[in-house]
């Protein structure tokens, strides 16, 4: 194997491990807040509306964090290095994550599917079946909210409505990666005054 082949790997593999790391920290971002919507919204009113706005939230940082990382590699590929660029590479690594994430979603629509409902006599508690589902798609909960038209209080997820991050990692790795080979750096840290 040639070391252009080996570098384009390398350089494929650091973009899908990073937009993956992304991915999970928007998780982890979408999550962060529900114990305390729980705590001081429950008494009031349903869960949904609050987890739904809060999400948008969660999708706007999500969104802002992989166009600062596609940028940050269209940057670094308008420099002279040893491995492929095109201009749909931001869009070709943001697919393939989002495909990971399908795939994975596809794994925990199966699990909720099997083990996770429960059945009472009198009516059916599907919201853990959806709570299972909503696991990795956390930020998009507004999207599942507004698509969704079943009754219960938590959108489930799926198998057709689990391809939108697909389409949304890899639009903003794309357009952040296009920026960033066009020369516009996209940052997003506050700026430090000088004194």
């Amino acid at each position: 194997m040639s070391d252009w082949t080996k570098e384009t790997i390398k350089n494929h593999a650091k973009g899908l491990a990073r937009i993956s790391l992304i991915h999970m920290l928007a998780v982890a971002l979408g999550w962060a807040a529900y114990p305390l919507i729980l705590l001081i919204l429950a008494r009031y009113m349903t869960v949904d509306l609050p987890v739904a706005i809060y999400s948008v939230v969660a999708s706007l940082v999500y969104a802002a964090m992989l166009i600062s990382q596609g940028n940050e590699y269209g940057i670094m590929d308008s420099k002279p290095y040893n491995w492929a660029r095109y201009k749909a590479k931001g869009f070709v690594l943001g697919a393939a994550v989002g495909v990971i994430v399908f795939l994975a979603e596809l794994i925990l629509i199966a699990i909720a599917e099997r083990h996770f409902v429960i059945a009472h006599p009198n009516f059916d508690i599907a919201n853990i079946n959806s709570y299972i589902r909503m696991l990795l798609y956390i930020p998009f909960f507004w999207f599942y909210k507004l698509v969704w038209a079943g009754e219960e209080i938590i959108p489930r997820v799926t198998v057709l409505s689990a391809l939108f991050p697909v389409g949304f990692i890899s639009l903003f790795t794309g357009i952040g990666y296009l920026f960033g080979t066009a020369g516009v750096v996209v940052d997003f840290r506050p700026k430090k005054r000088k004194k």
